[in-house]
């Protein structure tokens, strides 16, 4: 937007990181025709693809905000997509509804993973095998304990991936 300058999606995620978890969606301000948006920079001669609605091409602005290059307003919202839906962000997540069932953490995975697939689609099976590998840890932490949950046992419940590793190496 015209009042965004470099740096606004870390301060975005910065503040994203501090509700409780959902599934945040960027994107870039897109002036449609015949709306008074699109007739402004038409008028003021900021439209960069005047007929960006024929040719789509997620992530691309259709306008110069005046802040922010056009460039750099891209790398913006693919680095907020990144930084909300990696490995680490995810777990992370997870890791904040610790105290709430199973079923809601297991939910939470599943709709970050398939949404983040949307978003960045994965086209093969390799892309796929990169992701669920990158999030193996927590995707096997959660496996563990629904599987504990369904032979009627007590599952071990951690607070992070980093505290289980040093329950499993003796550390803690």
């Amino acid at each position: 937007m015209d009042g965004d300058t470099p740096g606004v999606s870390k301060r975005t995620t910065d503040v994203i990181e501090s509700w409780p978890p959902g599934l945040p969606v960027f994107g870039l301000l897109t002036p449609y025709p015949a709306t008074p948006l699109y007739d402004r920079l038409m008028k003021e001669s900021r439209l960069t693809r005047p007929q960006h609605w024929l040719d789509f091409k997620p992530f691309r602005m259709a306008f110069s905000p005046k802040g922010i290059a056009v460039e750099q307003a891209e790398v913006e919202v693919r680095q907020a997509w990144s930084r909300c839906y990696d490995a680490k962000a995810l777990a992370a997540a997870v890791d904040k509804i610790r105290e709430r069932p199973f079923g809601e953490r297991a939910v939470l995975l599943f709709t970050r993973l398939m949404f983040r697939g949307i978003y960045f689609p994965q086209m093969s099976r390799g892309d796929w095998v990169k992701l669920i590998f990158a999030n193996r840890r927590t995707i096997l932490r959660l496996a563990r304990e629904g599987y504990a949950l369904h032979r009627g046992k007590k599952p071990k419940v951690w607070a992070s991936p980093e505290l289980a590793d040093s329950y499993r190496s003796g550390d803690a």
